[in-house]
């Protein structure tokens, strides 16, 4: 699978969840924007999530795209399952608690699109409160959610 990787600003992500003296329950968020051209994909990685991390994405586009979040080690199986998989022609959020520490895959997926796509993604990932319990606050399924239509 062909993977144009944009990992600086995600990768500032994972490290600022994972950074030594930082608050457990501190949030780091980034946006990027992409242009995803006629009949290719493109995939956008955040780097070293560990289990337990709370993302929560909102993804825009400037036309019809089908997106994914996937862990890496499900694209390396025969049949990989995302987390979230959604085609959208506007906007759409969800958050999520992340199941299995390991790297994951925001693909933008415009190969069956009859032109460029430029898509506006912001991603917040944060830790758990120390002693929260899963329904307390903290997200304990995936949520997602369309933008009603203008």
């Amino acid at each position: 699978m062909p993977r144009a990787v944009l990992a600086p600003l995600f990768a500032l992500i994972a490290a600022a969840v994972l950074a030594v003296g930082a608050p457990p329950a501190g949030a780091a968020s980034a946006k990027v924007t992409i242009e995803v051209p006629q009949g290719k994909l493109k995939s956008v990685r955040l780097r070293h999530l560990p289990r337990g991390t709370r993302l929560a994405l909102a993804v825009s586009v400037s036309s019809p795209l089908e997106i994914a979040l996937v862990s890496e080690a499900q694209l390396k199986s025969k049949h990989p399952v995302a987390l979230v998989r959604a085609t959208l022609d506007r906007k759409l959020s969800f958050r999520l608690v992340v199941p299995a520490s390991d790297n994951y895959y925001l693909v933008l997926d415009n190969r069956r699109g009859g032109t460029p796509v430029r898509v506006s993604a912001t991603v917040s990932a944060s830790r758990a409160k120390p002693g929260q319990k899963k329904g307390d606050g903290d997200f304990d399924q995936t949520r997602a959610a369309a933008a009603p239509r203008a």
